[in-house]
């Protein structure tokens, strides 16, 4: 904690000394408060308080001819206690009440044709809206999942970015020589953590709370990230290909049994569950590929976005199952398997006369080879469809969207209102709702989330 004080007070003086030197200085930010309850359906969150924050973001921007140096950072109460830390980004208190996050803190310099920016940085790709598909550079803050905002979710990496700019084109490079796994919801009072890890009848599941006991790469240049993207804008299409090279942001579990009462009578066919009452969970990260490309088309009033990333061998978590009895049976076990993924996306953008737009999109994930032993389904694929209405000399912003699993049919439902009190002060009322599907014996892609159901209130102050 003492070093992640250092650090965060280096760069603040840092930044005051450029900004004291610079032509231009630029200080915006906001604070937000939200509250989210479960709604009467989520059954055991029903009436519980889900959400319970206040976020200070605030931004600095110093200019100094072609140069420019820009921190954000994040001051963050959680009255539930869910913060959790992903690295030496945050310092967060131990009971997870409270948080300091940088979440960017960089130089930034741009030529005629050349651009260079160094430090902590925010990155985004692909043309998906609130979909990952090439989006995989940046990790993402996956303990903040009740009325979250996709774009807000990513975390910044500590990168150097050398571009190539042209009239048309643009080419960016990215050295990543420190890996930043993204942010889990390990904090016990993160509403997230009982959905990830479920415990049954008489099973206690032991998962780790501080992101340090999972097993991260070492502090070594052979574990450095590379990424590169190549953009071409013209009249007919905007172009891009994606080339990635790093760690999965999210560690691969293995679950282990540590106390195992043996019942030498039982019979072969009994449920290997009745016989453990500890889990313990560690987890491991490791290496990713990823080669993408997408597209946008426009024609009339119509955007046509194209998406697609492949992954060559890339690892996929194994079911706790399929561990327990390779362990208890004394087989090799592994905690994932590697095969080739393809994902793939078309959307629709139209944004008619009226204050209105529309937005649907079709993605398809499929993995290849696909065994019994992994977590995730062979394929899977859904429809979202977004509409936004603005009303009132655009004081007022209805919202609706909404994503269907085409597999088992779960589906997730958020429909927000926001309405401008003053230029400043924006109130939104925001309801998120989540269905298991027709059948409840099989786990569609929101199933896990239909506890987290819930209204949530939401007042912001930007500055």
């Amino acid at each position: 904690m003492k070093i992640n004080i250092l650090k965060f007070i280096s760069l603040c003086g840092f930044a005051t000394a450029t900004s004291v030197l610079a032509q231009d200085i630029n200080i915006s930010g906001s604070l937000t408060s939200q509250a989210g309850i479960g709604l009467p359906h989520t059954h055991e969150n029903k009436g519980d308080f889900l959400l319970g924050q206040t976020i200070f973001d605030g931004t600095i921007k110093s200019y100094l001819d072609e140069a420019s140096v820009v921190v954000n950072a994040q001051i963050i109460h959680d009255a539930l206690g869910g913060q959790s830390a992903n690295g030496f980004s945050a310092l967060v208190s131990d009971d997870g009440s409270f948080a300091l996050k940088l979440k960017e803190a960089y130089i930034d310099w741009k030529g005629e044709m050349l651009a260079l920016r160094v430090g902590r940085q925010i990155v985004s790709w692909g043309k998906a809206d609130d979909i990952q598909i090439t989006d995989v550079i940046c990790p993402k803050d996956e303990a903040n999942f009740v009325a979250s905002d996709y774009n807000e979710s990513r975390l910044g990496i500590d990168a150097v970015r050398l571009s190539l700019l042209t009239e048309k084109v643009q080419v960016d490079a990215f050295f990543i020589p420190f890996f930043t796994p993204s942010t889990l919801p390990l904090a016990k009072g993160n509403p997230l953590r009982a959905q990830i890890f479920p415990e049954e009848d008489g099973i206690t599941i032991n998962v780790p709370e501080d992101y340090r006991d999972f097993e991260h790469p070492s502090k070594h240049i052979s574990n450095s990230e590379y990424a590169f993207r190549a953009s071409a804008y013209t009249s007919i299409a905007d172009v891009s290909l994606y080339y990635f090279y790093g760690w999965d942001d999210t560690p691969f579990f293995r679950y282990s049994p540590n106390m195992v009462i043996y019942n030498s009578s039982a019979s072969g066919d009994r449920d290997i569950y009745d016989d453990i009452f500890e889990i313990d969970v560690s987890g491991k990260y490791k290496r990713m590929m990823m080669i993408g490309l997408d597209a946008a088309i426009p024609a009339g009033e119509f955007v046509i976005r194209l998406e697609e990333a492949y992954f060559p061998k890339r690892h996929f978590q194994t079911t706790a199952e399929y561990q327990m009895q390779r362990q208890f049976s004394g087989q090799k076990m592994k905690t994932s398997l590697q095969k080739h993924q393809l994902i793939s996306l078309a959307g629709l953008d139209w944004a008619p006369s009226g204050g209105w737009t529309l937005t649907a999109q079709y993605i398809a994930d499929i993995v290849f080879d696909h065994e019994k032993s992994i977590e995730r389904k062979d394929f899977e694929h859904q429809a979202t469809l977004s509409v936004e209405k603005t009303l009132l000399n655009e004081t007022l912003t209805l919202m609706a969207s909404g994503a269907l699993d085409l597999r088992e049919f779960s589906s997730a439902v958020e429909i927000e209102a926001d309405y401008k009190l003053t230029d400043a002060i924006t109130l939104s009322i925001i309801g998120d709702i989540y269905y298991e599907g027709p059948d409840i014996n099989k786990k569609g892609l929101f199933s896990d989330y239909r506890n987290l159901s819930s209204i949530t209130f939401k007042g912001k102050m930007s500055f």
